[in-house]
């Protein structure tokens, strides 16, 4: 019975995502608080738990789940009022770990999909001898006062606060406002910032992602659009284009993507084909001069089709209607969130989005 009687007093997940979550926002809002909080750390804290605190947090020990594993058994124990053993994997913990991990992703911090994933997949027991300090830390804290456990907390969140990369977020767009001339114009705009050509490969798989899921194409079983960082080649992300179009494994389209010359693309558009078993590819690049088309496409071994990167946009954009043009935009600030280095890029898109009033906020 007192074993029953303990797992009631267990909080559920969604109080301790939303503790964890609320002290983070705040942390974030105040990078002056976010640095005391460190600071108070150092006095406040015995040495060797702030030291292991330390190499869990810095990534020195154990990498992202780590991290996230600390914040969660300390969200559990400060909502669960001593009656919680910081050592063991509570029911629902997974859940808060996913959670987590999407709310990490969307306040731009390095995230993990699932902690536990990776520390208490298959048993409840997270001291295993595969990180000391993380088992120093889970054992202490089952003997520690709530004010220490409370300061390691605040501690925690202020070092993950500060490892937020500073961009812009994605404001709420109106609709009515992403008419095919404004946004033709805001794409012609975008063009012109050099990018790398994140810009220009990012924009088609955005367009296309939200063509396939206007006419119902997309989702677990039907096309979706994959891509890649902008700096990783094809062979090293195990993808077949810098674009391609997929059914679960099977591939159905290549796309590569220039800001430059399509000629450069040539070698790589038949390559991607060859590698997806496809007798097709296509090149989308800026400035397609195609008078000599025929020449250089002629002795190819796949039908090779060449579209100017303006022309193709607008096209598509034509086709969706208004809430999917919205999706457009939205998938393409995630892709340059994610798949390329540069915050400047991803902050001057959105600077661009309200300097078209796409903005609704």
């Amino acid at each position: 019975m007192a074993k029953d009687e303990s797992k009631l007093r267990i909080p559920s997940g969604s109080l301790v995502i939303r503790l964890v979550i609320e002290q983070l926002d705040d942390l974030l809002k105040d990078a002056a608080g976010a640095e005391g909080a460190v600071l108070e750390a150092t006095t406040k804290l015995a040495p060797i738990v702030l030291s292991d605190a330390q190499a869990i947090l810095g990534g020195k020990k154990g990498g992202l789940s780590y991290r996230d594993g600390i914040l969660i058994q300390l969200g559990y124990g400060l909502i669960s009022e001593n009656t919680f053993d910081h050592t063991l994997r509570a029911e629902g913990a997974r859940g808060v770990a996913q959670a987590l991990g999407k709310a990490n992703a969307q306040r731009h911090i390095p995230k993990i999909n699932d902690a536990y994933e990776n520390i208490g997949k298959n048993t409840k027991n997270l001291v295993r001898g595969n990180v000391l300090e993380f088992d120093r830390l889970l054992t202490w804290m089952n003997t520690a006062s709530l004010e220490d456990r409370t300061f390691l907390f605040r501690y925690a969140l202020a070092e993950v606060a500060l490892t937020a990369r500073p961009v812009l977020r994605m404001p709420t767009l109106r609709p009515v406002e992403l008419t095919f001339a404004r946004i033709s114009v805001f794409f012609e705009e975008l063009f012109e910032v050099p990018s790398g050509g994140a810009h220009e490969q990012f924009a088609v798989a955005a367009v296309l992602g939200a063509m396939l899921d206007q006419f119902s194409s997309g989702g677990l079983q039907g096309l979706q659009v994959k891509t890649k960082n902008i700096n990783a080649s094809d062979a090293s992300t195990g993808t077949a284009a810098d674009v391609q179009i997929v059914r679960g494994n099977l591939i159905e389209a290549v796309f590569e993507v220039s800001a430059n010359d399509w000629r450069h693309k040539i070698d790589q558009a038949v390559d991607a084909a060859k590698r997806a078993g496809l007798s097709t590819a296509h090149i989308i690049a800026a400035g397609t001069d195609t008078a000599d088309l025929k020449a250089m496409l002629s002795g190819s071994t796949v039908d090779i089709s060449v579209a100017e990167i303006r022309s193709f946009i607008r096209i598509v954009c034509s086709i969706l209607r208004p809430p999917a043009r919205e999706d457009a935009l939205r998938r393409l600030y995630d892709l340059l969130d994610r798949l390329q280095p540069d915050v400047a890029l991803t902050n001057g898109y959105v600077t661009l989005l309200r300097r078209h009033a796409f903005a609704a906020d």
